[in-house]
């Protein structure tokens, strides 16, 4: 999805029913609990819409199937957490930087205690979307900046982009360890790396 696509999504989002956002916001609900029950792939439809106490019709009105629906919620799930940290229009700077990161590193492990294996499809999906709004963070902090700060010949959607998976990986990595420090100390120690990458501005 591009930048464009991104952005029009996001104030479509905005400019909805309030009818319409509390039956997404039922189905989110019931999607959670019944994660938190059994995984994923058991889950049907019919489980969600029952759950939801709405029809499946209903269901299909506002998603094409589970997998959109899962999308979507943790596509929200993301943004209202990292903007509960980092607010939107919140500056560029290295401070906002370790939030962020760990902001990711405390909401990938949460999933993956919050939900029970396997978390083949889960995983997928929420690496999309978390690199998505991942990605469009950093572009949206990047472009506030003077283009002569840029470093080296990366565009900025390119620095965005490499960025973006360089957090995700190292969130991933912290989650998977089985003795692991708090996930403070660990966006200190990883919080280097990433700004190597980036421009001079953010350190």
């Amino acid at each position: 999805m591009s930048s464009k696509q991104a952005d029009v999504l996001e104030q479509a989002e905005k400019k909805l029913d309030p009818r319409i956002k509390r039956t997404r916001q039922l189905l989110q609900r019931a999607l959670m609990e019944l994660m938190a029950e059994k995984s994923f792939q058991a889950i049907t439809v019919q489980d969600i819409a029952e759950r939801a106490t709405v029809n499946r019709v209903t269901f299909y009105a506002h998603f094409a199937d589970k997998y959109a629906l899962l999308e979507y919620t943790i596509r929200e799930m993301i943004k209202q957490q990292l903007y509960s940290q980092v607010p939107e229009d919140a500056p560029f700077s290295q401070e906002n930087l370790a939030r962020l990161i760990l902001t990711i590193c405390e909401f990938v492990g949460e999933m993956g205690h919050r939900c029970p294996p396997p978390h083949g499809q889960l995983e997928t999906l929420m690496e999309k979307q978390i690199k998505a709004e991942l990605y469009e963070t950093l572009r949206r902090w990047l472009q506030g900046l003077p283009p002569s700060k840029s470093k080296g010949h990366a565009t900025l959607e390119q620095t965005a982009m490499v960025s973006s998976w360089a957090i995700y990986g190292a969130a991933m990595q912290w989650s998977q360890q089985e003795r692991r420090e708090s996930a403070k100390d660990f966006v200190q120690q990883v919080l280097p790396l990433i700004t190597a990458g980036l421009p001079s501005t953010a350190k």
